[in-house]
């Protein structure tokens, strides 16, 4: 028997989640006890109350599948996915491709969840706030007024534009694996907390793709609400929702404060990611986890391990140690051995200009060993004076160089100097800019830009984290020393013929002392 259509209202953000059906605006009157439908979910309200949100069986999104979407536009996409009966973990994945980021928002039986990591976070994707600051996982600040997580994460790749305010959203729904325009809109803010993107200086380049875990421990609860949130436009998106299941587990210590070798004590679980640009991804195969990866004391996926910003580890049958931070594995080496040597992660040999110049620094991937006590977090790290090794039984010194140990959450980069025969002379930091442009090599005259093509390719930025176009007489560059003389500088990687680039004059303090552009083959200064 066909339904009648009639104009209700109900509180909350979707119908899938709200409590109550009402007959005003002003939600003060409370519809009739009966079963109500919004496309494809069906919700009953008994005493005042809705219960459970049901799917419609002939037109609702079936857990296991994907869905793409793309528009020109502005959007704001609701869904509902059928997760059936079965309890355990429902794993999702977001692919947002390479240009614009947009939010998302899970939702199952009235909890929200927008916390997400990423395949390579923390080895080669660095996740970032919309102010520039490295986080472990998106959404980690993001909490609406109670605390709650109802407000969206938005993730995809880097782009600064995204803070704001946007008016007359257009609202889809998806119905029949389509998502339908509904004729209304809503208006959307987006601040930097709500941020969690890959900065543009991440390996792989293009977005990766991202990784939530929502917790499903009631049977008759079956749905599961899917927003995504698309204020900027033009915006193209991916998402796969894989069926209730225990996550894969694995055995390792208790959670300890250094990385001392010890015997598995506990059970763990974990979420693996996946790689891809479209449905259904390829979701990752390993045993143990890798960086990168969520881990959880239960096997729902709802208590994250060590879900505090204090680093611990826990170790893998005696051999691995596993960096846990805010419930991610930051970091994967060998565990210290009971020889006296004490394990340690680093970059390969490097220099002082690829850690502090820029804010991609090497991956810290390599693991060497050291004869201290061990500073830093977790105590690992050597200090001035220890002994350097390549090996655990330390037969072989580490050979003289710069390596990259870690960043810390201030954002300040930590490395060390290595000398001969493997001492550790100089464990130091520095503070790379969040902001970066591109610069030339030195030129000695300012209108040698203007009438030459130069290449305009080593990233660069300031102390005080300035755009390209916000940088002002009295800015120092960040890092590295520079000769003293003249750079063309540039938004992106470009040439002085073919892109738009401004020039600045830097003393021997790095200080820059002049600003200058081209003019009919004359430089002008500004």
């Amino acid at each position: 028997m066909a339904g009648t259509y009639s104009t209700y209202y109900f509180d909350g953000l979707n119908f899938s989640t709200a409590t109550a059906v009402y007959t005003d605006a002003a939600l003060t009157t409370l519809a009739a006890d009966g079963f109500y439908a919004q496309n494809n979910i069906v919700r009953q309200q008994s005493n005042g109350l809705l219960l459970n949100a049901q799917s419609c069986s002939s037109c609702a999104v079936a857990c296991g599948s994907g869905v793409s979407a793309s528009g020109s536009n502005p959007g704001y996409y609701n869904a509902d996915i059928d997760v059936a009966n079965d309890t355990g973990a429902v794993v999702i994945y977001y692919y947002m491709t390479s240009s614009i980021p947009d939010g998302v928002i899970g939702t199952f039986n009235n909890v929200a969840y927008n916390r997400m990591t990423s395949k390579y976070n923390h080895n080669g994707v660095t996740l970032i706030d919309g102010s520039g600051a490295t986080v472990d996982y998106s959404g980690i600040n993001n909490a609406d007024s109670l605390g709650g997580q109802n407000i969206a994460t938005y993730v995809g790749n880097e782009d600064p534009l995204l803070i704001g305010n946007y008016a007359n959203v257009a609202e889809y729904n998806l119905v029949n694996n389509t998502y339908v325009n509904l004729g209304t809109t809503r208006n959307i803010s987006v601040v930097n907390n709500q941020v969690g993107y890959a900065d543009d200086t991440s390996t792989p380049t293009n977005s990766p793709v991202f990784t939530m875990v929502i917790p499903k421990a009631a049977a008759n609860a079956t749905l599961i609400n899917i927003q995504i949130f698309a204020p900027m436009g033009g915006t193209a998106f991916d998402w796969e929702v894989l069926c209730p299941t225990a996550l894969p587990n694995f055995q390792g210590s208790n959670l300890q404060a250094d990385d001392t070798c010890v015997s598995n004590d506990e059970t763990y679980y974990f979420s693996r990611n996946a790689t891809g640009t479209s449905t259904p991804f390829t979701k990752d195969t390993n045993t143990i986890p890798e960086i990168g990866n969520f881990v959880f004391t239960q096997p729902d996926g709802s208590v994250y391990a060590n879900d505090t910003s204090v680093l611990q580890y826990i170790i893998v049958d005696s051999t691995t140690a596993l960096g846990i931070r805010n419930g991610v594995v930051v970091s994967s080496a060998a565990c210290s051995n009971t020889g006296g040597f004490k394990s340690f992660s680093s970059s390969s040999s490097t220099s002082q200009s690829q850690i502090c110049d820029n804010n991609s620094p090497p991956s810290a991937i390599q693991t060497f060993y050291h004869n201290g006590t061990g500073i830093g977090p977790g105590s690992v790290y050597p200090d001035t004076g220890d002994t350097a090794y390549t090996n655990s039984d330390g037969s072989t010194v580490l050979p003289a160089g710069t390596y990259y140990l870690y960043q810390d959450g201030s954002g300040n980069a930590h490395y060390m100097v290595i000398g001969l025969g493997g001492s550790v002379t100089i464990p130091a930091t520095c503070q790379p800019p969040t902001t970066i442009f591109y610069i030339s090599t030195v030129r000695s005259g300012c209108s040698d830009f203007c009438n030459a093509n130069y290449l305009i390719n080593t990233p660069r930025g300031t102390t005080g984290n300035d755009s390209f176009l916000n940088v002002i007489i009295g800015d120092v560059i960040a890092g590295s020393s520079l000769a003293a003389g003249w750079y063309a500088y540039a938004n992106t990687s470009t040439n002085t013929n073919s892109g738009t680039f401004l020039i600045m004059q830097v003393d021997t303090n790095n200080t820059i002392t002049s600003l200058a552009q081209c003019d009919s083959g004359v430089c002008q200064i500004i």
